[in-house]
């Protein structure tokens, strides 16, 4: 285990003298897998959360993991993200045997849709590099064939990529099973709201709390949309802002879906508790989270742009959050420069569900033994966005 050495601080309202090797600051999916792989091999962890664990994006997403497509792919995140989903399907099995709370990862076939000829070009294009990918199988689909595949397909689509092993988890699930197998490895998670960083030098003492404060060996910024208002507490910018998602949650009137339709950002996908989830909108729109009628609008136009019979379906509920992302929509992941021992976990945007196992992998690496086999990482550095 790399150097973490402890101070002399606690934080009053606990009434505990613990001094933890990291503390890690947000409890969604980012820093609550990053506590869970940190206890696991042996480091004391503290996990401070404003609010609840998976109260924000990590417990609202759909959830999806295809790692074949989306920023970064293929170039330079295509091995992060194969990686990435490779783990979660083994990290299913243990959090299940660690917690006995089923996170719903399935595999699951798409149809990527396109209705123009530059669509079409684009994703015959993707094809050729997608087939060299091992454990997935990709082809381009005739509309014919991808109404075959899902007979709600719009059959006025030009055509369609289909790929078969990409998978999905439910996204709430998930976040509470890895809190509480972090929980089980003898990580502690508090209610608690951070309102600063203890500086010496060029080390990172601990946090301060809205009473009290508390020490430790290192600290994780994992902080979500919010990690950008993190800037001023470690004097260097932290690129990350919030994107606004809304989903729709319908009931069908027949039977659930048998492939994910997406086109242009949108999709639609059957979830095991039988409704079809909706999406997604892409709103700057600060950090207002209230469902409007526009969202509902967009996701409904591209919903039945894809699939014409679904206005059929009844809408069982709408919501919204926030997703943490990047100016080139890739994480940002490892030291905080000008710190010795200050991480930043944060900024998976709309893949951060899929990218969490690398990301969190990764970090635990780098905050234990000074590096990482996760493949991929180095691009995640900070640094590359420069002061």
């Amino acid at each position: 285990m790399a150097d973490l050495p402890t101070s002399s601080g606690n934080d009053p309202s606990s009434g505990s003298n613990s001094r933890p090797d990291v503390i890690v600051v947000g409890g969604g999916i980012a820093g609550c897998l990053t506590a869970y792989l940190l206890a696991g091999r042996g480091a004391s962890v503290t996990v401070l959360e404003a609010e609840a664990v998976g109260s924000h994006a990590s417990g609202f997403a759909f959830g999806g993991l295809g790692p074949l497509e989306g920023s970064g792919i293929p170039d330079p995140l295509l091995d992060f993200s194969v990686w990435c989903f490779n783990r979660h399907v083994t990290l299913a099995a243990e959090l299940q045997e660690a917690t006995g709370i089923d996170t719903q990862f399935q595999f699951r076939d798409r149809l990527n849709l396109a209705f123009t000829p530059e669509e079409v070009a684009r994703y015959r294009s993707d094809l050729e590099w997608q087939r060299q990918v091992a454990g997935f199988k990709v082809e381009w689909l005739e509309p014919a064939e991808a109404v075959r595949v899902e007979p709600r397909t719009n059959p006025a689509c030009l055509g369609a990529a289909y790929c078969q092993g990409s998978g999905a988890v439910e996204a709430y699930r998930y976040n509470l099973a890895v809190a509480q197998a972090a929980e089980k490895q003898g990580a502690t998670i508090r209610q608690r709201m951070v309102t600063g960083l203890l500086r010496q030098g060029e080390r990172c003492r601990g946090v301060t709390l809205e009473s009290g404060e508390i020490e430790a060996g290192a600290v994780v910024l994992a902080g979500g949309p919010w990690t950008g208002k993190m800037s001023d507490w470690c004097r260097w910018n932290l690129p990350v802002r919030p994107l606004k998602g809304q989903i729709l949650r319908l009931q069908l009137p027949d039977n659930p879906m048998a492939a994910s339709l997406n086109y242009a950002g949108s999709y639609a996908a059957a979830k095991p508790d039988g409704l079809t989830w909706a999406g997604t909108t892409e709103e700057e729109a600060g950090f207002d989270a209230e469902i409007t009628q526009a969202g509902r609008d967009k996701v409904m136009a591209d919903l039945l742009k894809m699939a014409p019979s679904l206005a059929e379906a009844e809408l069982v509920q709408q919501t919204a959050c926030l997703r943490p992302l990047t100016p080139d929509g890739m994480p940002v992941v490892g030291k905080v420069p000008g710190w010795d021992n200050l991480y930043l976990n944060s900024g998976g945007g709309r893949k951060g569900i899929l990218w969490s196992t690398g990301q969190c992998q990764g970090l635990a690496d780098l905050i234990l033994e000074g590096r990482s086999a996760v493949p991929g990482l180095a691009a995640l550095d900070l640094s590359r966005f420069g002061e």
